[in-house]
């Protein structure tokens, strides 16, 4: 990836700092000509959010008047809200559809078969659905939606055979799970390509009894706070044979400037060294993200060329099958639960286990009286403060909440600062 700054990036900065409340305040104390990107300060993204949801919107840089409206998956019951003007969606689009074309293996001809969630103002359905109607190449759209029961599924791929299938992990292993269950197979599916959360080793076998003759890749890196980061890169990951758990991406470099910052703020620029993921966008002017910490620890494969691995989730929050939790979230369900003392004190640790995706709350504290009830109540609140988290343990892709007590010398640390970290992944 190059390291100079994208001819765009100086004239959107001086535009959302003169329109958008939030950014005058974030760039106060900067001088007017920004020479070095690197100066401008993070976002935070408690105190974004804060201000987006105010009335008026404190990030906007214009009144809402020519926009869509979208929501995010969500990590409480209030999901952030996602304002777009329909030229910076359509535009967005046109680059998806091109880059779906060239670097997902679609072929002409292909029956895509999107099941994507729809409903309730989230962005999936509609994102992927104009994806597919701007493919650079001829190929056929199925809006079938993940909604529909997997028999509905299954009947509207077989009647329209069906060769390509978009969705989130969930809804496929769902599907998938339904084939198995039925002794039934969806042999005209070659590509399936998941979305919004990673794919793991453990699933291969299901996936290949329900869809023998498919090839399992990610579609595209993307939030819907920042919309498009990057592509899978088609030659790396179908030469490899970990593409579909371990995928290299390509900065999508037309839609946003990606950074990869170490722990004590400095911009990583060496290969194979992790750090978060901060992400600008360059289309987006009436919903800024500029230096947004978009959730996720990677590491470059290759920076001069903007390939990059993901590894995991940062301490902004983690992502367990669809359900997000944000550490504003868990810091206040740890507080009402196990009491304030530990709050400073607790970090949530990610494994994959027997095919499950497991949190566990691991305390530096000696285990209460009580401590064989905290299991279950911990996993009570979560569930009351976000839906989506009962729907994947319903369907059987997270495992029961577990608690570890612990010294507080056992907890892990960031290297560079000697601050705690608060969420820790192992699954990557």
């Amino acid at each position: 990836m190059a390291s100079s700054i994208p001819p765009r990036l100086n004239e959107l900065v001086s535009y959302v700092r003169s329109r958008s409340p939030y950014y005058k305040s974030l760039y106060a104390n900067l001088p007017t000509d920004i020479e070095n990107f690197e100066a401008l300060p993070l976002v935070d993204n408690t105190l974004y959010w804060n201000s987006s949801n105010k009335e008026p919107n404190g990030v906007l840089t214009e009144p809402l008047t020519d926009a869509v409206i979208m929501r995010s998956g969500g990590s409480t019951s209030e999901p952030k809200t996602v304002y777009m003007t329909r030229g910076e969606f359509l535009e967005t689009s046109q680059i998806n559809g091109e880059l779906f074309g060239r670097d997902c293996g679609i072929l002409a001809g292909d029956r895509v078969a999107n099941l994507s969630s729809q409903g309730g103002m989230y962005s999936g359905f509609m994102t992927y659905g104009y994806t597919v109607m701007n493919c650079s190449l001829p190929v056929v759209n199925m809006p079938i939606s993940g909604k529909e029961s997997p028999a509905a599924i299954e009947k509207d791929i077989s009647q329209f055979k069906g060769t390509v299938i978009i969705s989130n992990v969930f809804i496929a292993t769902k599907l998938a799970t339904y084939l198995r269950s039925k002794e039934a197979q969806l042999p005209s599916i070659r590509l399936i390509l998941y979305t919004g959360e990673s794919f793991y080793k453990d699933l291969r076998t299901l996936y290949k009894s329900a869809f023998p003759n498919a090839t399992i890749r990610p579609l595209a890196y993307a939030s819907v706070e920042c919309k498009i980061v990057a592509f899978p890169h088609y030659q790396l990951n179908y030469a490899n044979e970990d593409g579909d758990i371990n995928p290299i991406y390509e900065v999508c470099n037309r839609a946003v400037y990606l950074e990869i910052i170490a722990d004590d703020g400095s911009v990583i620029k060496e290969n194979g060294v992790q750090g978060n993921i901060v992400v600008t966008n360059l289309l987006k002017r009436l919903q800024p993200t500029i230096r947004y910490p978009i959730g996720d620890v990677g590491e470059w494969v290759d920076f001069q060329s903007g390939h990059f691995n993901l590894k995991g989730r940062s301490n902004v929050g983690l992502k367990i099958g669809t359900a997000l939790l944000d550490r504003r979230l868990i810091r206040k369900l740890v507080a009402q639960v196990v009491g304030d003392g530990v709050v400073d004190s607790f970090q949530t640790v990610i494994r994959r286990k027997d095919s499950y995706n497991i949190l566990i709350f691991r305390i530096a504290a000696e285990a209460p009286s009580d401590a064989a009830y905290i299991p279950r109540r911990l996993e009570n609140a979560i569930i009351h403060g976000n839906p989506s988290w009962r729907a994947n343990r319903d369907a059987g892709h997270i495992a029961p909440v577990e608690v570890e007590w612990v010294q507080f010398e056992d907890l892990v640390f960031l290297e560079a600062s000697g601050k705690l970290r608060e969420v820790v992944d192992e699954r990557f």
